[in-house]
C-alpha cells in the first residue's frame, strides 16, 4: 500500500539518521565572505572530527572590488573563495555562476531546482544555508538564496519535483540537520520563536577551538577584503573622521581589519555563554517538524 504524502520525510528521516554515522556536510552560501564570518568556525570543527563538506556559492562575487574589472574580480574571487574553502576543510567548490546582486531578477524555481540537484547529488546530513528571515541584512542575494535553499531542502524530499532527477538516478533525499547562519546583527536574534519542535531555535556553537582556522579563510578573501578596506576609508574621509590602521592600506592592515572583526563577530556570539568566541544560528535539527506521537 502506498504510504501517506505526509510520512514520506518521517521516512527519509529515519534512513538519514541510519546513516549519520558518514556524515556529510552542504554549505549553500550568495556569497564568498558571509558563510566564513558567520558559520565558518562551526563548519570548521565538523571538518575535523571527519566530516566531508561541499559549498555551492551561488554567485561570482564579481561586483566586490577596487579598481579591478569585473570579470578580474570574479577570477581571483573563484580562486580566493576555493583557498578559503580548502583551509576550513572543505572538500569541493561548486560555482553556480550568478550576476552577483541580481538574484533579484532570477527566477527562485530556477535556483531552488539548481541547489535541489546538489542536496539529492551529495545526501548530505547537515547543511547551512543563509537565513533568508534575519533583520537588517542589506545583501538582498543572501535572502534569495536562503528563500530558495530552504524551499530546496523540502523539495529534494519529494519525487514529482524534478523527476528527470529521479529518472536520472538522483532520487529524493532528506536532510536531517539544518543551520540557518547570518552574522549577529539583530538583538533578537536569540529569542526562541515558537515550540521547539516546529519551530527552528536558537543556538550557539563554541569555535574556540577554531577561531583560528576561520580567521585564516577569512584572510583568504584578499580581494573583497582590500575593498572593504578602501571602503571604509573613503566614508571615513567623506565625514570628516579617521581610522588611524587605515592611513596606509597595505596588506598588513588590511588583514588587521579582517582580525578585528572576525574576533569581535566571534566575540559577540559569545556574549552571555561563558564561550569566548562562537557562532550563532536558528536550528532544525531531527525533531524539526516531527510530532512526538510519530517518534515514541
Amino acid at each position: 500500500m502506498r504510504r501517506p504524502a505526509w510520512l514520506l520525510p518521517i521516512a527519509a528521516l529515519a534512513l538519514a539518521l541510519e546513516g549519520a554515522a558518514e556524515k556529510t556536510v552542504l554549505v549553500i552560501t550568495a556569497d564568498q565572505s558571509d558563510y566564513v564570518l558567520a558559520a565558518g568556525g562551526t563548519i570548521a570543527a565538523m571538518m575535523a572530527e571527519g566530516a566531508t563538506g561541499y559549498l555551492i556559492r551561488v554567485t561570482n562575487d564579481e561586483k566586490d572590488s577596487w579598481d579591478l574589472t569585473p570579470e578580474e574580480t570574479a577570477r581571483r574571487a573563484r580562486l580566493e573563495s576555493e583557498e578559503a574553502a580548502r583551509i576550513l576543510g572543505l572538500r569541493e567548490v561548486i560555482s553556480l555562476g550568478y550576476r552577483a546582486g541580481e538574484l533579484g531578477g532570477v527566477s527562485p524555481t530556477e535556483l531552488r531546482d539548481r541547489l535541489m540537484f546538489y542536496i539529492r547529488l551529495h545526501r548530505p546530513s547537515v547543511l547551512f544555508i543563509p537565513n533568508p528571515y534575519a533583520h537588517y541584512v542589506e545583501v538582498l542575494d543572501r535572502f534569495y538564496t536562503g528563500q530558495a535553499a530552504e524551499e530546496a531542502r523540502r523539495a529534494a524530499t519529494l519525487e514529482n519535483f524534478q523527476p528527470p532527477y529521479t529518472v536520472a538516478g538522483l532520487k529524493p533525499h532528506f536532510v536531517p540537520e539544518l543551520y540557518y547562519y547570518a552574522q549577529p546583527v539583530d538583538p533578537r536574534r536569540r529569542e526562541p520563536e515558537g515550540p521547539p519542535t516546529f519551530v527552528p531555535q536558537p543556538k550557539v556553537v563554541d569555535i574556540s577551538k577554531t577561531i583560528d582556522r576561520k580567521l585564516r579563510a577569512a584572510k583568504a578573501l584578499k580581494t573583497a577584503n582590500y575593498s572593504l578596506a578602501m571602503r571604509i576609508r573613503e566614508r571615513l574621509e567623506q565625514t570628516s573622521r579617521r581610522l588611524p590602521l587605515l592611513d596606509t592600506v597595505n596588506e598588513a592592515a588590511v588583514e588587521r581589519l579582517v582580525e578585528i572583526n572576525v574576533r569581535k563577530l566571534g566575540e559577540i556570539g559569545a556574549q552571555g555563554t561563558g564561550f569566548r568566541y562562537a557562532e550563532e544560528f536558528h536550528y532544525a535539527g531531527p525533531d524539526y517538524r516531527i510530532p512526538s506521537s510519530y517518534r515514541d
